[in-house]
């Protein structure tokens, strides 16, 4: 109470006073806790709205990610086994051409002499004709390679023209020959 008031009301009288309004400040106070609260509840609403959406289109962007990121996950699979169809295609292709060519270079490079050098060796797969052009130490070793082209039954026409015996020493080489056919069945292999 202020001081500056003289309270003229009986003791009784002046107590109730003070208890209305202690009752006031107290009312006053809840009231006001009251407001705090549904004002921090009503924010936790909205906050949990806007969370809540906040999270949907998130999810949203997510699907909508994985969508795109699958479809070029899938493209790039896609792409993988095409690229791998091809390869055993190829593969398989060559497999079935392999062995044979495997047999008939191996047999080659038997009858090529150590003072012969190769550098070129060029096969046609469907006449099976072979030209090779090289280097040779001396004649005589262009000469032992066409005795042993001659000699094995694997190759066929060897074709030797005399410009390979122009030079006694350091003597570079041309030859052109056949496949024997029966070594090389290229054209029914294929078709089985």
């Amino acid at each position: 109470m202020p001081s500056n008031y003289i309270n003229l009301l009986p003791k009784e009288d002046q107590k109730e006073v003070v208890l209305e309004k202690i009752n006031s400040k107290v009312l006053n106070f809840f009231l006001w806790i009251f407001v705090s609260l549904a004002i921090i509840a009503a924010l936790f609403v909205a906050a949990r709205f806007y969370l809540k959406f906040e999270l949907q289109t998130t999810t949203d962007q997510i699907a909508l990610q994985q969508q795109v990121v699958s479809k070029e996950e899938n493209q790039k699979l896609k792409n993988q086994l095409v690229e791998f169809n091809n390869h055993l295609s190829n593969l398989i292709i060559l497999s079935e051409h392999h062995a044979l060519w495997s047999e008939i270079v191996t047999e080659f490079a038997r009858l090529v002499p150590v003072e012969v050098a190769v550098d070129s060796f060029v096969a046609d797969r469907k006449t099976g004709n072979i030209k090779i052009s090289g280097f040779a130490k001396n004649r005589e070793a262009i000469l032992l390679l066409r005795k042993n082209l001659l000699s094995s039954e694997y190759f066929l026409d060897v074709n030797f023209p005399l410009s390979n015996l122009t030079r006694p020493t350091d003597a570079n080489f041309n030859y052109s020959f056949y496949i024997n056919p029966k070594y090389l069945f290229i054209e029914t292999k294929a078709k089985d």
